[in-house]
């Protein structure tokens, strides 16, 4: 497992590929083209959002093309870094990125002949096609290992070869120049609505992300969250949670999110008196809940109001409630884990608010500029570009803020170089939504699971969250979503799942395979850092997570969880489902002001699961179950604090 995490760093350090900026020879020559690459694509998608720019096919063939050359030069095929490859080994790689550059010029040199020739390819269109899907396939592979090419290649022969097939995948059989036209020449394959997203504003924030970074947000978010909750019992843990959200928000990877923050938040928990593997899973649960915090989500959520239709401000208002649900388990968990151990107050020097504040607070005057565009009825791409320029202004006025324009540069390579693998993952995504769409297949397996489940929703959401979890262990979550959006969603939605709460459903258990065993890549980058057991580690991110298995469920069948209720029914299914979030923190942790017995905590397991599906007698009975066993605890520790004896204790 330990060599997994150690490969997700290796691609995901910005500071490895500063180091071997600074080599010499291939080194050297081989960071300076990821570097003018990245940054002409930076200043191309930048002007395009300020400005307008050529039409949006060759927007997203230009930007497919760099990130499927970036993917050629940061993985090799035996999958070495970038840092690490040989002249020799480079060799076929700079002659497959020939040919997409001689592919592209194709389209950009007459691309009024080639929209005319829709229908009627020419050998050079699919000449240039077929190159474009397998080198995407290729990168896939390289970036994000062998199962989502396995599924592309699935529905790819599926496609060509449906009228041999048996069963429910039997279907007309589709030329394979008509497949190539279909996912080449026209917007529904690699150049997509997955691609349109990215290109449009999904990279901007992902550069938001990472120019933060650089200005020291790290440190800014760690220390406003010491100065608020760092005196508590256990602050440390709970700063840990605090800054992980705010720094996760801006990011687009949890074991990157881990490894930043989890540097500073996993030695204070230790030195405050968490056992390691608690404070590994501390982090890493946080981390990974980081990624449903609004207002950035990680990638996927643009991903997903690309897919409904809907504005991206929309999925951020319907995950508001979910992400305070998650995040308030988390501060629960950690509270009762410190009354239990009966652990002290933080001694430590501790910064002061109104300090962090005046020195770097007015960072969180960009995240509002982030947001505040929206309320205007803006477009994320507009939305991107002023927080991106608030940014910048802002980073300029203080002294702990600012930063030179190397690191600046350094900023926006790192947020191409990072975010590859999410580049490649939705060029695939394109590949599989074009072939679905041409082959009628993604009809086909939406009968499939709706047959496999007798038709039965709870069943179908079981098997859904089986497969994201699976697909998370070797996928980025933006990778998962996608298969699953285009595969798997829509049959929850024929079943009757509201079409967004399906979507979301799928994204969150994409995510939550960070912190499941047996591959919780989350737990065991912070195990590393923390220095304690891996797969310990991985079972307490699994415990401290656990809100989180059932908050997507009680999604799907509690509107007002979304925000889409009346306001009756949204007060209903909060409360309810914050008292049952309550009740399960008690039944992990086994304390409530005194331990619990085996048979009390699966009561209140039991209990806490009909609180958090808010209907009617079922809450009933959930809260009757919880109250039985509390209750008690409650008035048996204020008696026995009222005695001569209590007092002394």
């Amino acid at each position: 497992m330990g060599s997994q995490v150690e490969q997700v760093e290796a691609v995901n350090s910005g500071s490895n590929f500063v180091r071997a900026a600074r080599g010499t020879g291939l080194q050297q020559s081989l960071a300076l083209l990821i570097c003018f690459l990245s940054i002409y694509l930076a200043t191309f998608i930048l002007y395009s959002a300020s400005f307008g720019s050529t039409t949006a096919f060759l927007q997203r063939l230009l930007f497919a093309f760099v990130m499927l050359t970036l993917a050629l030069l940061v993985k090799s095929p035996s999958g070495l870094n970038w840092h690490e490859r040989t002249a020799k080994g480079l060799v076929p790689d700079l002659i497959a990125i020939g040919v997409l550059f001689a592919g592209m010029l194709h389209v950009f040199m007459d691309i009024d002949g080639f929209m005319g020739r829709l229908g009627s390819p020419n050998a050079y269109d699919l000449f240039y096609g077929v190159a474009y899907i397998a080198l995407a396939l290729e990168t896939t592979r390289r970036v994000l290992g062998w199962p989502i090419v396995i599924i592309v290649c699935f529905f790819l022969v599926q496609a060509l070869l449906g009228s041999y097939l048996p069963g429910p995948l039997n279907a007309p059989s589709v030329r394979w120049q008509t497949l190539v036209e279909i996912l080449f020449m026209e917007d529904q394959g690699l150049f997509g609505p997955t691609t349109a997203v990215a290109v449009s504003y999904l990279m901007l924030f992902l550069m938001f992300g990472a120019m933060l970074t650089k200005t020291n947000a790290v440190v800014f978010f760690e220390k406003f969250s010491l100065a608020l909750l760092g005196r508590r019992p256990g602050g440390p843990a709970h700063v840990a949670i605090m800054s992980s959200a705010l720094l996760g928000t801006a990011s687009g990877s949890v074991v990157g999110n881990v490894a930043g923050s989890g540097a500073f938040t996993i030695p204070l928990m230790i030195r405050s008196g968490f056992k390691r593997d608690f404070a590994g899973g501390v982090e890493a649960a946080a981390s990974s809940g980081a990624q449903i915090m609004p207002p950035i989500m990680g990638s996927a959520a643009f991903l997903m109001a690309a897919f409904l239709g809907i504005s991206y401000w929309t999925v951020v208002v319907a995950a508001i409630i979910p992400a305070a649900l998650y995040f308030i388990s988390l501060f629960l968990q950690v509270e009762l884990r410190a009354r239990k151990e009966n652990m002290a107050a933080f001694s430590g020097d501790l910064p002061k608010l109104t300090s962090v504040l005046l020195s770097q607070g007015h960072l969180l005057i960009a995240i509002a500029a982030l947001i505040v565009p929206f309320f205007f009825g803006l477009s994320a791409q507009r939305a991107g570009l002023i927080g991106l320029a608030t940014l910048f202004v802002l980073s300029l006025m203080k002294r702990e803020t600012r930063v030179s324009g190397g690191r600046y540069l350094e900023g926006v390579v790192e947020a191409f170089v990072d975010n590859v693998a999410v580049g490649v993952a939705v060029i695939a995504a394109g590949v599989l939504v074009g072939t679905v769409w041409v082959s009628g297949a993604g009809s086909l397996l939406a009968h499939l699971v709706i047959d496999v489940s007798q038709g039965h929703l709870p069943v179908a959401l079981v098997l859904t969250a089986a497969i994201a979890l699976v697909l998370g262990m070797g996928l980025p979550t933006p990778a998962v979503y996608l298969t699953l959006a285009v595969l798997i969603v829509p049959a929850l939605v024929k079943m009757g799942a509201p079409e967004l709460n399906a979507h979301m459903f799928a994204f969150y258990f994409g995510i939550l395979a960070n912190v499941t065993p047996p591959v919780a890549l989350a737990a065991y980058a912070a195990a590393s850092i923390a220095g304690g057991d891996l797969n310990r580690t991985g079972l307490a991110a699994f415990k401290l997570a656990l809100a989180g298995f059932f908050i997507p469920f009680a999604m799907i069948y509690s509107n007002g969880l979304m925000l889409t209720g009346t306001p009756l029914e949204i007060i209903i299914d909060v409360a309810t489902a914050l008292a049952g979030i309550f009740v399960l923190a008690i039944a992990v942790e086994g304390w409530f002001v005194r331990s619990l017995g085996i048979v009390e905590r699966v009561i209140c397991i039991v209990g806490s699961v009909l609180l958090i599906f808010p209907h009617g007698v079922a809450s009933l009975i959930g809260l009757a179950l919880g109250a039985c066993v509390l209750v008690p605890k409650f008035i048996a520790q204020r008696r026995q604090a009222a005695t001569p004896l209590g007092k002394a204790r």
